[in-house]
């Protein structure tokens, strides 16, 4: 059996953010450009960066929730963008998603048991009411809600109960792949480590495999097998969690770690990041982080690295 579950190859999502005048070159946000990375059976792939580095339109386009504009995406071996609008429809049982807000992903007008079994409703054909219903408290009862609370509105629970919520919807069509775009990040601390346990308990339960979006470190170390690291639309480092923070490779990964507060300094000396990151309408020339890096060199200004293999990792830099 093949081992890959999620391979995503040369992914490229480009936005023309307003109008231009007469005779102006059309201008084009590279939000994520040229994006490839693989993701085992059973795993977590982490993928971090700072607001606007292109995340969450990377996972968007890959499910193809916004069409990319060019790149390949494999799920299970099926080629997911060349599949038809009936093909996708029904390809998308095997991959789900976790949205970042739980106020604002559940519809406020329908009870928590017709969010959670209406996916059971649309794709499940030949599905009986009374084994939707079943199903629909069995998923109550895998996320830690009761059964009671099927008769509630969102507005009734709390912010970790909606989580559990749109959680349980997603895992209703028993899906393989499972894209979690922030999902503790609206949450209280304490709340967050209580639903990494629920979705590492449901991994390993369901045989679930992961791509976890964040901007938490912490997060991202607690719960990830492997991480990407994207800057600016791009992927520029791919590490193991265990390698990544014990001796990240690219100066932005440094950086960000020592960005964290109260976390020891990484070494080679390198300070917390500097600056914001440039804006995608006109990004730097060269290696797009060479204003903010420290160890810049006159070729990170004129020339994009290309990447850099050692093992199980990659990393795009001139150091290397």
């Amino acid at each position: 059996m093949n081992s890959i579950m999620l391979d995503v190859r040369n992914l490229k999502k480009y936005f023309s953010p307003r109008k231009r005048g007469i005779g102006e070159k059309p201008l084009l946000v590279k939000a994520v450009d040229d994006v490839s990375f693989t993701v085992n059976r059973g795993k977590t792939l982490g993928v971090v960066g700072e607001s606007g580095s292109g995340k969450t339109t990377a996972i968007r386009s890959m499910l193809r929730l916004i069409e990319p504009d060019s790149g390949e995406v494999f799920v299970q071996g099926t080629p997911v963008h060349s599949l038809g609008r009936e093909a996708l429809r029904n390809f998308r049982r095997n991959m789900q998603i976790v949205f970042q807000d739980p106020f604002s992903s559940l519809n406020p007008r329908m009870k928590v048991g017709k969010i959670i079994s209406e996916p059971l409703s649309v794709h499940g054909d030949g599905v009986s009411k009374i084994q939707i219903r079943e199903s629909m408290a069995s998923l109550l009862d895998m996320v830690g809600l009761q059964p009671e609370h099927e008769d509630r509105f969102p507005h009734e629970f709390s912010g970790g109960q909606r989580q559990r919520i749109g959680i349980a919807r997603a895992l209703a069509l028993n899906p393989s792949l499972l894209v979690l775009d922030e999902p503790v990040s609206a949450l209280d601390v304490s709340i967050q480590g209580q639903i990494l346990n629920l979705l590492e308990e449901l991994q390993e339960k369901l045989d679930l495999t992961y791509v976890f979006v964040a901007h938490d470190l912490a997060v991202v170390k607690h719960i990830s097998d492997r991480i990407v690291v994207m800057y600016l639309g791009r992927i520029v480092e791919e590490n193991t969690r265990e390698g990544l923070f014990a001796e990240p490779l690219h100066p932005y990964t440094r950086s960000l770690l020592n960005s964290v507060p109260g976390a020891k300094p990484v070494k080679h000396g390198f300070s917390v990041i500097r600056g914001e990151i440039p804006s995608p309408e006109n990004p730097p020339t060269g290696c797009h982080f060479h204003p903010r890096c420290p160890h810049r060199m006159d070729i990170c200004v004129s020339e994009y690295p290309e990447f850099r293999i050692q093992g199980d990792t990659r990393v795009a830099c001139h150091l290397y």
